[in-house]
Parts: structure tokens; sequence; C-alpha cells
């Protein structure tokens, strides 16, 4: 097994709290080719039919309600919803 060091450089950080940038999402059709690390919940959201999709964990199912006001971290690539609006911070 190899051992991965982690390291905590400024860039990094900037990196982790999304200071990247991000993209806006309201209702659309699926949003795919992202590098996201965050996604904030602006208005109560239903997850749409392509889902949310996790490169490094479980995804967010077709149907799933997100209440206003949370934040997701992860390493998304895709995001759909069929109501509500999102913040999707990039990684890079």
């Amino acid at each position: 097994m190899s051992i991965q060091r982690l390291q905590h450089t400024p860039e990094h950080r900037l990196q982790t709290f999304g200071q990247k940038g991000f993209k806006y999402v309201a209702v659309t059709s699926a949003v795919t080719g992202l590098d996201v690390v965050a996604i904030t919940v602006l208005e109560e959201a239903t997850v749409g039919s392509a889902g949310i999709v996790c490169d490094a964990g479980d995804d967010i199912a077709s149907g799933a309600v997100l209440p206003a006001g949370i934040t997701i971290y992860g390493k998304f690539s895709t995001i759909q919803i069929s109501a509500g609006k999102l913040i999707a911070y990039h990684r890079q």
C-alpha cells in the first residue's frame, strides 16, 4: 500500500474552498464535465433525472430533495436539478 501525503499549500486551500470560481445552476438539463468540490443549495432543490454524480463517493439520486442553506462537499462531475437553485464551486 502506498502512502499519500497531503500538502497544505495556499493553492490547495484555494481549491478546497472553491476560490477557482463557481457555476450558478438553476432548473436545467444536466451539466456535465464538471470538476466541482462543493455544492451550496440556495433554494430548496430537487435532483433531476441525471442525478448528482460524485466521482469519489455516493451519488445523489434523482428525486432527492436538498434543503436550502446546506453545502455538500465532494468531487462532482454531473449536476442536474428539476427545481431549485445551486452554486457549484470549481476545483480548478
